[in-house]
């Protein structure tokens, strides 16, 4: 899911709860199947559905076009919608068994769409559907109870964006970022605030999302959900996380409570990093560039996840940015497996999306697009290819009633920013709405 900026997640709960009501409400049976599956002689149309902005729709629909000159008996009717709406409409879809053939999806979702019935086994589609270029590590996570319900289409990390026009304004020298601790991105943060004035802060702090809290778990030998979709997480680990932030927010290091707080779903030409308001911020790899297009008058770079001093081996994992999925419910599903195909194995393809949903997953993709990168493409690359390097078992897909995990994890941040809790009181709390909500899921 190329992940979006951090704004989308205030989208997120409504989504979630939307999709997975109506979903419970379709009567869909556990498990697609489609081994019957096979290609057509006549004419077939097809439907494929998406999220993202203009530049997405405008590649994805030149994709299109070279599908239906390969096969000119199969027309694909695309259609691209914003992320919130887009899952309204989806779940609106799957309940009245009408879902778009292909569908882009995202990993909060996926579990809890698979094991409603509502996405084929792609593992039933290997006849018209190759995966065999993606390396065991990004596939498995696309797969639900051992079955494969989602093709990974890019990959990527969160890292932190650093703006190094800022540091070189004031003179500042940052740490080296290959070994470097969370005791000295502190301290630098600091170093910024204190050296502007207080003009511009080093820091916007995590807190409210999912991923930089899977790696701060995973990094102290923990992590959200055990293979079999249990929450797992500890209090300890969460009260942690949100004390640094805290932390950073009571010294100065980072903006207050309330200025961050305004900053919350604007677009990303007005957040603090594009407009030169922090120095540091983290962020899924992927967005890199739409920051820099932001921001032109600043240089902006993607530096390693900081590490704790004792963190645990392997904490470091490539996460798919979103995945293409087949609807169990297509009466074209090898058609439709086709198209997937054609998306994951075509280097013209390959060269349309370039990185906009992500490092490709395939390796060959990656191979076809490196001549054509911009620098900050390959910031990006260097990016995931550190974190490639670094990387363990990759951590489960979020479970059935984890969807609205994110839209937990942002109410408690708030709470905890404002000094209305504790971090201690909040962890507690927020662990024990989650592991709540995957329970009564099950």
């Amino acid at each position: 899911m190329q992940r979006q900026p951090r704004s989308r997640s205030r989208l997120l709960g409504f989504a979630a709860a939307t999709a997975i009501s109506a979903l419970a409400l379709s009567g869909c049976a556990v498990g697609g199947g489609n081994g019957d599956a096979a290609l057509s002689d006549e004419d077939v149309t097809i439907t494929f559905n998406w999220w993202g902005a203009t530049a997405r729709d405008e590649r994805t629909r030149a994709a299109i076009d070279l599908f239906e000159k390969k096969y000119p008996n199969i027309t694909v009717k695309g259609q691209s919608t914003e992320w919130g709406g887009y899952w309204d409409k989806l779940a609106t879809t799957v309940a009245g068994g009408d879902a778009p053939d292909v569908m882009q999806f995202d990993q909060l979702y996926l579990a809890s769409y698979a094991q409603r019935g509502a996405l084929a086994d792609l593992g039933e589609l290997d006849e018209f559907l190759d995966t065999s270029d993606l390396s065991a590590e990004v596939l498995d996570q696309g797969k639900v109870k051992d079955e494969l319900y989602g093709v990974p289409i890019g990959v990527g990390t969160v890292g932190l964006m650093v703006n190094r026009s800022i540091f070189e304004q004031y003179g500042i020298q940052l740490p080296d970022a290959t070994t470097w601790t969370w005791d000295e991105l502190n301290e630098v943060a600091l170093q910024v605030t204190e050296a502007s004035g207080g003009a511009v802060h080093g820091m916007s702090p995590f807190g409210g999302d999912m991923p930089t809290l899977t790696l701060w778990a995973r990094q102290h030998g923990n992590d959200i959900y055990d293979k079999d979709g249990k929450v797992i997480l500890k209090p300890e680990v969460v009260e942690s996380y949100w004390q640094y932030a805290l932390d950073q927010i009571e010294s100065g290091a980072a903006p207050s409570a309330s200025q961050l707080a305004e900053g919350n779903g604007v677009a990303i030409d007005l957040m603090d990093m594009s407009t030169g308001k922090v120095a540091m911020t983290f962020q899924p790899s992927s967005v890199l560039t739409a920051f820099q297009a932001a921001a032109p008058d600043h240089q902006l770079d993607m530096l390693p996840f900081p590490a704790a001093k004792d963190a645990s081996e392997g904490y470091q994992y490539l996460k798919p940015s979103m995945y293409w999925s087949v609807s169990s419910k297509s009466e074209h599903p090898a058609e439709a497996a086709l198209l997937v195909d054609f998306l994951t194995t075509d280097t013209e393809v390959a060269k349309l999306f370039s990185t906009e949903r992500g490092m490709p997953a395939n390796p060959d993709f990656q191979k076809a697009i490196e001549p054509d990168l911009t620098p900050t493409d390959r910031i990006v690359a260097g990016v995931v290819d550190a974190a490639r390097e670094e990387s363990g078992t990759p951590p489960a897909i979020t479970p059935v009633g984890g969807g609205d995990s994110e839209k937990i994890l942002g109410r408690y941040n708030q709470d905890v920013q404002f000094g209305k809790t504790t971090p201690k009181e909040a962890a507690e709390a927020f662990v024990a709405e989650l592991t709540k909500a995957v329970d009564d899921a099950r």
